[in-house]
């Protein structure tokens, strides 16, 4: 690697992060939600450390990294259950856990986008921290070509165990048992994608230019801006009023933090002064 691929380097392994600012700043005029979704790249960066540390033993029984097992020429069912039991539901259940606690340091779990960003944060620092990782055991001719597709996957699968966790929080005004089994169903179904991902891209070694992990991506990102307007939906305020996006125009009467069009802050319409008219 040459002295001007050392200094871009770096710079393409935030570009994620840079990118999900960009996309999402015209959301973060409530400070909140940028709060969470730093605190939730600090916790990202706790849950895969945890990740590591859990994997040791499992691999020591293996006898070699889990990436090598599933992409080995083993039974395929042997490897596909391995990569959703194993790889997909400790990397999701610690992300979700991170996730968790990064919302509830911040608003004690009350506000659905909220738990979003949290998520969100969490999953970003993951990948970022797991593409590091990937730096030097393989080198940057691996790590470059995945940076966006494991970014976007690991967000993607935090989307889905987000907004089944925001949406369950905003229909309970307590953690009941309840809320706690739709939480774990959201980990569930975000474990056995990011397993069965993980299982199609190691076992069959697509690469990551392929036209399969490009149609990959694009779903991802797709999935997480549907996952973003349904979290959008049930973020409301206690009082309604006559809102208007800052995006796009559109006037609503909901109890809307965000526009369900395009997703960008609305900002509330206000009232007409009212005057006296003196007796003559």
């Amino acid at each position: 690697m040459t002295s001007s691929d050392e200094i871009l380097f770096p710079l393409l392994l935030l570009l994620p992060i840079g990118l999900f600012y960009l996309v999402f700043r015209r959301n973060w005029v409530d400070v909140e939600l940028r709060t969470a979704f730093i605190t939730g790249l600090l916790f990202g960066g706790v849950a895969i450390l945890v990740t590591r540390v859990a994997y040791v033993p499992i691999e020591m029984y293996l006898g070699t990294d889990l990436r090598t097992f599933i992409a080995g020429p083993g039974n395929w069912w042997t490897t596909l259950l391995t990569s959703i039991g194993v790889i997909g539901f400790v990397e999701e259940s610690l992300k979700s856990a991170g996730g968790l606690i990064a919302a509830s340091q911040v608003s004690y779990l009350r506000r659905p986008a909220l738990v979003f960003m949290a998520f969100a944060g969490c999953a970003l620092a993951f990948s970022l921290l797991e593409n590091i990782q990937y730096y030097l055991i393989f080198g940057a001719e691996i790590v470059l070509p995945r940076i966006i597709v494991s970014s976007s996957a690991h967000l993607f699968f935090a989307c889905i165990s987000s907004s089944v966790a925001a949406v369950a929080f905003s229909r309970s005004t307590r953690a009941d048992s309840i809320v706690s089994v739709r939480i774990l169903c959201g980990i569930v179904i975000a474990a056995l994608a990011h397993g069965f991902f993980d299982f199609l891209v190691f076992h069959f070694d697509i690469q990551a230019a392929s036209g399969v992990i490009v149609s990959l991506v694009v779903l991802f990102l797709f999935g997480i801006h549907e996952a973003w307007i349904s979290v959008l939906r049930v973020d409301s305020p206690q009082e309604p009023g006559l809102m208007i996006c800052s995006g796009c125009g559109a006037f609503s009467i909901e109890r809307s933090r965000f526009c369900g069009f395009c997703g960008s802050r609305v900002l509330r319409k206000p009232r007409a002064s009212a005057f006296k008219v003196g007796e003559s």
